[in-house]
């Protein structure tokens, strides 16, 4: 299965504050590429504690180039591909926002949400928060950081398609009667733990 994951840190609780984008491409069930891009966030502020939880400082972004500065390079990782995030609402979120902000078209993409997935795929776990999700599936990697988190989102759905045998998002979707997510520049359908049942008509006794 081909699919990218991603992560977004934000310098605040502003959706547009992203400060790091980590990105891990998944191609035929193999990692064959894994990136991390620093990002000046808009506004330019910085809370003490998003800083404690990602390490990333004023100085280390100040003169970096703002999101829209990048979208040309991150596009064509997310145009008409799978893509994938741990709680995939903060990821998506994010994105759509600065697209919003800098007035950028949304692209289009199916998505997954890993939080939403491993529930359902692991329900016997008291947590499925990405570090202690890892620590139950044996993945090793750096909380909160960009870069890591995006391979270790990447490493779960790898997991979760080993393990259950599935081969496509199809498939997942089947398996797990989860509702995938649809973003376009016109609509945003989000991930859906339960998928939508459709509405059957009763048979009417003559």
């Amino acid at each position: 299965m081909d699919f990218v994951a991603i992560d977004f840190e934000t310098a605040t609780s502003n959706y547009t504050s992203v400060c790091s984008l980590g990105i891990c491409v998944v191609e035929n069930d193999i990692i064959t590429d894994r990136k991390e891009i620093l990002i000046k966030p808009v506004p330019f502020e910085f809370n003490d504690y998003n800083i404690k939880i990602h390490g990333i400082k004023p100085e280390m972004v100040e003169d970096k180039p703002t999101f829209d500065m990048y979208w040309d390079s991150v596009r064509p990782y997310l145009e008409n591909k799978t893509v994938i995030a741990h709680n995939a609402d903060f990821d998506v979120g994010a994105l759509c926002a600065t697209l919003e902000h800098f007035n950028i078209p949304f692209p289009t993409f199916d998505y997954l949400c890993t939080v939403k997935l491993s529930q359902k795929a692991y329900p016997e776990l008291a947590s499925h928060k990405l570090n202690n999700l890892c620590d139950a599936l044996g993945v090793s990697f750096r909380h909160h950081r960009a870069y890591d988190d995006a391979y270790a989102c990447a490493k779960v759905l790898l997991r979760i398609l080993e393990d259950y045998s599935l081969l496509s998002l199809d498939e997942i979707e089947e398996c797990f009667e989860i509702e995938i997510g649809h973003l376009t520049p016109d609509t945003h359908l989000k991930c859906k733990k339960n998928k939508k049942k459709k509405a059957t008509k009763k048979a009417v006794n003559e």
